[in-house]
Parts: C-alpha cells; structure tokens; sequence
C-alpha cells in the first residue's frame, strides 16, 4: 500500500478461536518451554553485570565442515538442525554447568505453512501462531556426547510442533495461567528469521541490505541472513554470555569447525 495498492494483496483474517482451548481443557503434552527447573549450585542466574555479545558466521564450508561430525543417517539434516545442535553443545561447555543438571533448547516455530496442515490455519490469519516446544537433556549428556545427538534431540523436538502441540498448550495456559519464561542459563531459545519474509520487504526503495534482529536477547539467539543483497545466504548468529564464556564458546565453536574443515577444502 505504500507503493500506492488500493488493498492488501492479502485480506488479513481474525479467526482466534481456531486456536482456542476446548472444553473441558487438557494437556496432552508436557510443556518444558514454562517450567521451573532445579538449579543445584546457582549457577543458572543471569547476572547482567558482565554479560557480551557477539555473532558467529556459518558459511557453505562451516556447513559442510560440521556435517563431517555426523553419522550417515543424520548427513541429510537441516542447517538449522545442525547449527542449533552445534551452539546448543558449546553454549553448554562455556557455561560449565553441574553435569547433573538439566539444560533445555526451545525453538521458537511458526504454526502456519505446509507442515502445518493439520492446523489449518487459513491464509491471512494474523493472530499470534507461535509455539515454543521445548527439548530437556542433561548437561552431561549435551556435552559428552558426539553432534549427532543434538541434531537427533532438535529434529524431536521440531516434530512435536502440530495440532496436538498446540491444542495443548492453549488448554496449559488456560489452566496454569501464562507463567514467565523462565530466563536462566540452563535454557537457550533459538528463532530462525531467515525465512521472515523481512528481505523481500519493499516500499519502494528496494529490498534492504539488513533484515532481521541485529543482537541475542539473553537466552534468546536470531538466526539472521548474514547479507540480504548476496545470492548465496549465508547465516549470522547472535549470541550473548558472560565475557570468560563467551570467549569458550569461540574456542569450542572453533574446535568442532576446525576438526574437519582441512577435509573440506581438499
């Protein structure tokens, strides 16, 4: 309309109670995303006095260096799957956390598309169609064991998003009442932007150079295209820690890119 259309070239659609709780309400799934979890020794508390940012490029050749970490089975996986599985474990080894304790991945997804037929929700539905399913694990588990089990623990956990994910945690808010995120270290919630539609977005100047958040929110990372003008869209990640881990994860990040990308370039 800022390019003079009369109309939107979509018509926008309030149909909220496609995604009301029922009567009487039940939760069929466990929602991690809300849930307090046990901090043996303090360490999940954000201090934000000491806290740095920073945002970490994944290329073609940190791709495919990073796949060489992965069983045949899993080669196949998508980028997200794999980068998410890769910060979530060097996130967890900067933080030095209790082996014992419990860490959590939330991934942030959209409930409209094609994936998401059984929802049918219907073009130019506008209301809030986001859902936070959440994956537990132990953060013994996340930071001994080799990249395929987070790839495998991220594709799980993508799977729950549907009808059933939803109808749930419409009929837990309704129950429980919308309790806080909790905001801990033991938690990380990612959001892929890439596909926002943000870097087609014109008024009339052309498709801006930048879309997208430019910094993490705490335990919040964006994945963002790293140059919207480039062909080749290759993916930033902001992240943000304390100063001593952030500089860890570098040095982990590093090591698992590093351990194969000879292979890659031969």
């Amino acid at each position: 309309m800022a390019k003079g259309a009369d109309s939107p070239s979509i018509p926008p659609l309030w149909a909220q109670e496609l995604l009301n709780a029922i009567d009487p309400p039940t939760i069929t799934l466990p929602h991690y995303e809300y849930e307090q979890l046990l901090d043996s020794q303090g360490s999940f508390i954000i201090d934000q006095s000491d806290m740095a940012q920073r945002s970490f490029y994944f290329g073609p050749q940190q791709i495919t260096a990073l796949r060489k970490h992965l069983p045949p089975h899993l080669s196949t996986c998508s980028s997200f799957e794999l980068i998410t599985a890769c910060i979530w474990k060097c996130r967890t080894l900067s933080l030095r956390l209790n082996p014992k304790d419990t860490v959590r991945l939330s991934c942030i997804i959209n409930a409209r598309g094609k994936r998401m037929d059984d929802l049918c929700l219907p073009l130019g539905f506008y209301g809030n169609a986001l859902g936070v399913p959440t994956i537990v694990s132990t953060v013994e588990l996340v930071c001994a064991s080799p990249l395929g089990y987070g790839v495998e623990l991220v594709r799980k956990n993508k799977a729950q998003m549907g009808k059933e994910y939803m109808q749930s945690l419409a009929h837990f808010l309704v129950i429980r009442g919308r309790p806080p995120p909790p905001m801990a270290w033991n938690v990380f919630i990612v959001s892929d932007n890439r596909h926002t539609g943000l870097g087609e977005f014109d008024v009339g100047w052309g498709r801006p150079v930048y879309a997208g958040l430019a910094r993490a929110v705490h335990v919040i990372s964006f994945y963002v295209r790293e140059n919207n003008q480039e062909e080749e869209f290759r993916i930033l990640v902001p992240i943000c820690l304390p100063r001593m881990c952030l500089e860890r994860f570098e040095q982990e990040l590093k090591r698992m890119i590093l351990e194969h990308v000879d292979d890659v370039s031969k």
